[in-house]
Formats: C-alpha cells, structure tokens, sequence
C-alpha cells in the first residue's frame, strides 16, 4: 500500500535518503540530474521549507518524495503566486520504482490543486529525458515550452489542467 505524508522536520534525513538514492542511480546510469551537494538540506532550505515536502511511503517505507510550493518566479516568472501549484525535487527510490509511486505522487499534487481551488499543476524536467517526459504525458500534462535555460539546463516545462467542474 502507497500512503503520502506532509513532511516534519523528523524527516529531513529520510528526503535526503531519497534524494540521494535517486543520484547515485542516475550517476550510474551516465545520466547525473543533480548533485549530492545538491539534495543536501543545507542546500534544499535555501529554495524550500519542510512543509513544502510530501514523502510516499510504500508499505510503510520511504520510498519517493516531492516538493509542492504555489510559486516559482525562477522557472515560472510569468505565473503569479497562487495561480497554480509547481512541482519538484520528484523523485523515487529504486526500490520502489515501477510500483505506483510516481503516479501516485501526481494523483496527490493533482488533488491538492483541488484542495486548494488551483487549476494548474506545472512542473520542470531534463528535456531529453524521453521516460520521464512520457510518463508526465501519460498522467495528463502537456509540454508548452522547451529551453534551455541559464545556457545549460535543456528543460521541458508542462502543465497539467484540472477539467473537473
């Protein structure tokens, strides 16, 4: 069973853990996203605070996490605060990857866009990375832009809609 939990900060070692996870797999893999530097809190509590964390717990497990927060000037500059919720820091340890971890991340974001009478859910990723991408599309966002940012960041940018009434 997949349940989700808001972050404390008890749990700053366990988003670290998955984070880190998530870096050496892609290390591996010839495809580094971030750094370990990177998901470090020391580095992660100059962009986000605890409460922006949601971890996945799969069967009682730590196993994926992600950042919500409702306003993102440096990816998103044109959206105003509150107009959508923005998503990162997506990730999944591999233990539990293909078990229904990432989709239900988005299906809780997706609900939490509910909660909050918010009809954007937008989010960032490595362009070229085609599994990911597929996977956003699959879960109903679609691509609106692509750029490379900073002059080296290559970066898809989606965004999902809530049609519910």
């Amino acid at each position: 069973m997949i349940s989700i939990k808001k972050a404390t900060e008890n749990d700053i070692p366990i988003i670290e853990d998955i984070l880190l996870d998530v870096v050496h797999w892609l290390d591996s893999t010839g495809k580094p996203l971030w750094t370990k530097e990177q998901v470090s809190w020391q580095s992660l509590s100059r962009h986000y605070s605890i409460d922006d964390f949601y971890i996945a717990y799969l069967d009682e497990e730590a196993a994926g996490c992600m950042v919500l927060v409702d306003y993102d000037p440096g990816f998103w500059p044109d959206v105003q605060k509150g107009e959508s919720l923005f998503l990162h820091k997506f990730a999944v340890k591999r233990s539990g990857a293909g078990k229904g971890i990432s989709k239900t991340l988005l299906n809780f974001a997706k609900q939490e866009c509910r909660r909050r009478n918010i009809k954007h859910l937008r989010l960032d990723c490595h362009q070229f990375r085609d599994k990911v991408r597929k996977l956003y599309e699959s879960e109903g966002f679609v691509c609106v832009d692509e750029r490379c940012l900073f002059g080296k960041y290559y970066t898809a940018f989606y965004v999902w809609c809530d049609e519910e009434p």
